[in-house]
């Protein structure tokens, strides 16, 4: 773990965000290990914009048959830091200072392979605003967020 660690640092330094990203989504490295546990998928990076997807599972059910609000929660952060990465420079990373989640229908286990877009609406020196959306396999739009992330020397 560690030295898996220790080269995703390495690529934070002497790559751009996009760069590291691209290097998860060609198979380089590994996603994070909370993303490889719930399955999340990074499908795509561009400046200021990503996708990535998520098949619904029984085990991100909460007590009434929906998705857990922290899982849905997850997968918009997840959304909006990566959106965040592809406009950050080498030696820097951001970090979530807030996020808005707002629930729009329920996911339940017909939403299947769910995708989750991220995207950039402002991007400064210290911090990055961005928003993602949470689509069912259909294409219902599911969940809503907007976050503010700080960049931070790595």
């Amino acid at each position: 773990m560690a030295l898996e660690d220790s080269k995703h640092r390495n690529l934070h330094i002497d790559r751009t965000g996009l760069e590291v990203l691209h290097t998860q989504i060609n198979g380089e490295i590994a996603p994070a290990p909370f993303n490889k546990l719930l399955g999340v998928r990074l499908v795509d990076a561009r400046e200021g914009a990503v996708e990535l997807t998520c098949q619904m599972k029984p085990e991100f059910l909460n007590k009434i048959g929906s998705g857990h609000g922290g899982f849905v929660s997850t997968l918009l952060d997840n959304a909006c830091g990566m959106a965040a990465d592809t406009m950050s420079r080498p030696g820097h990373a951001f970090t979530t200072m807030d996020l808005h989640v707002r629930m729009l229908r329920p996911v339940t286990l017909a939403s299947g392979l769910m995708r989750v877009v991220g995207e950039v609406e402002k991007s400064g020196r210290s911090v990055t605003v961005t928003t993602g959306k949470l689509y069912a396999e259909d294409g219902t739009l599911l969940a809503s967020a907007t976050s503010s992330l700080f960049s931070l020397d790595v």
